[in-house]
C-alpha cells in the first residue's frame, strides 16, 4: 500500500513484489515531485520482500536529497529480526 500527501510518499514495509512493481511504475515518473518517503511498519510489521529495500536505496541513488529517515540513519529495527544496520560506501 502507498499513500501520497503533497510532496511525502508513504509505503508500507509489508508490500509484496507486485505491490513494489506498481510503486516503481507509480514512482520513476513522479521523482521530482517527492521530497520525503516515509516507510510505515506495524508492530509485528516485517517486509515480505527485500525488492522493496533495493528499490528505496535505486531512490536515493537516482535523488540523493529525497529524505528516507531509515536510510539516512543507516539502522532499522525490524522487530523480530532484530536491528538491520547498513554501511554505505560513497
Amino acid at each position: 500500500m502507498m499513500y501520497i500527501d503533497g510532496d511525502v510518499l508513504e509505503v508500507d514495509i509489508e508490500m509484496d513484489l507486485e505491490e513494489v512493481k506498481a510503486l516503481h511504475t507509480f514512482i520513476k515518473d513522479r521523482l521530482d515531485y517527492v521530497e520525503e518517503i516515509v516507510l510505515q511498519q506495524s508492530k509485528e510489521g516485517l517486509p515480505l520482500s527485500s525488492s522493496l529495500f533495493a528499490l528505496l536505496f535505486w531512490i536515493k541513488q537516482k535523488k540523493p536529497s529525497i529524505k528516507i529517515e531509515w536510510m539516512d540513519a543507516m539502522k532499522m529495527d525490524l522487530q523480530l529480526y532484530g536491528m538491520m544496520n547498513w554501511v554505505s560506501h560513497e
